[in-house]
Protein backbone atom coordinates (compact mmCIF):
# COMPACT_ATOMS: atom_id res chain seq x y z
CA UNK A 1 0.00 0.00 0.00
CA UNK A 2 2.40 2.35 0.81
CA UNK A 3 4.36 1.32 -2.11
CA UNK A 4 1.55 2.59 -4.27
CA UNK A 5 0.95 5.41 -2.39
CA UNK A 6 4.41 6.89 -3.35
CA UNK A 7 4.70 5.79 -6.72
CA UNK A 8 1.17 7.81 -7.19
CA UNK A 9 2.85 10.63 -5.87
CA UNK A 10 5.83 10.19 -7.63
CA UNK A 11 3.96 9.97 -11.17
CA UNK A 12 1.52 12.92 -9.78
CA UNK A 13 4.48 15.13 -9.36
CA UNK A 14 6.57 14.09 -12.02
CA UNK A 15 3.06 15.48 -14.47
CA UNK A 16 3.56 18.53 -12.57
CA UNK A 17 7.00 19.07 -13.10
CA UNK A 18 6.31 18.29 -16.67
CA UNK A 19 2.89 20.78 -16.62
CA UNK A 20 5.30 23.50 -15.00
CA UNK A 21 7.93 23.60 -17.83
CA UNK A 22 5.70 23.45 -20.76
CA UNK A 23 6.88 25.42 -23.61
CA UNK A 24 5.28 28.78 -22.91
CA UNK A 25 6.16 28.68 -19.59
CA UNK A 26 10.22 27.68 -20.33
CA UNK A 27 9.68 30.50 -23.04
CA UNK A 28 8.50 32.97 -20.68
CA UNK A 29 11.15 32.08 -17.72
CA UNK A 30 13.54 32.26 -20.24
CA UNK A 31 12.55 35.53 -21.36
CA UNK A 32 12.91 36.74 -17.78
CA UNK A 33 15.85 35.58 -17.45
CA UNK A 34 17.62 36.98 -20.74
CA UNK A 35 15.63 40.25 -20.31
CA UNK A 36 17.45 40.29 -16.54
CA UNK A 37 21.25 39.19 -17.87
CA UNK A 38 20.75 41.99 -20.36
CA UNK A 39 20.20 44.67 -17.41
CA UNK A 40 22.74 43.42 -15.74
CA UNK A 41 25.42 43.58 -18.39
CA UNK A 42 24.02 47.05 -19.29
CA UNK A 43 24.55 48.12 -15.56
CA UNK A 44 27.96 46.66 -15.99
CA UNK A 45 29.23 47.95 -18.99
CA UNK A 46 27.97 51.27 -17.82
CA UNK A 47 30.43 51.25 -14.19
CA UNK A 48 33.69 50.85 -16.48
CA UNK A 49 35.75 52.97 -17.87
CA UNK A 50 35.75 54.52 -21.64
CA UNK A 51 39.03 52.72 -22.76
CA UNK A 52 37.79 49.56 -20.76
CA UNK A 53 38.21 46.77 -23.72
CA UNK A 54 34.57 45.15 -23.47
CA UNK A 55 33.75 49.17 -24.03
CA UNK A 56 35.80 49.66 -27.21
CA UNK A 57 34.90 46.03 -28.37
CA UNK A 58 31.21 47.01 -28.13
CA UNK A 59 31.69 50.81 -29.95
CA UNK A 60 33.57 48.95 -32.40
CA UNK A 61 31.31 46.25 -33.38
CA UNK A 62 28.35 48.31 -34.80
CA UNK A 63 30.81 50.22 -37.25
CA UNK A 64 32.46 46.43 -38.76
CA UNK A 65 28.79 45.19 -39.06
CA UNK A 66 28.12 48.64 -41.15
CA UNK A 67 31.37 48.03 -43.37
CA UNK A 68 30.98 44.30 -44.00
CA UNK A 69 26.95 45.27 -45.23
CA UNK A 70 29.18 47.94 -47.66
CA UNK A 71 31.36 45.22 -48.69
CA UNK A 72 28.91 43.07 -49.00
CA UNK A 73 26.75 45.52 -51.12
CA UNK A 74 29.77 46.17 -53.26
CA UNK A 75 30.80 42.39 -54.04
CA UNK A 76 26.62 41.56 -54.93
CA UNK A 77 27.40 45.10 -57.33
CA UNK A 78 30.59 43.55 -58.68
CA UNK A 79 29.03 39.87 -59.30
CA UNK A 80 26.04 41.20 -61.32
CA UNK A 81 28.20 42.93 -63.85
CA UNK A 82 30.77 39.76 -64.18
CA UNK A 83 27.35 38.01 -64.57
CA UNK A 84 26.04 40.46 -67.37
CA UNK A 85 29.34 40.32 -68.82
CA UNK A 86 29.43 36.72 -69.13
CA UNK A 87 26.35 36.49 -70.84
CA UNK A 88 26.65 39.72 -73.36
CA UNK A 89 27.29 38.05 -76.79
CA UNK A 90 30.58 38.85 -78.02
Amino acid sequence: MNRSIALGIGIVAALAGVGLLSKPRRERIGSLVSSRMQHRMEHMMDKLPENAPPKLVMTVLPRLREQNEQILALLREQNALLRERLHEPT
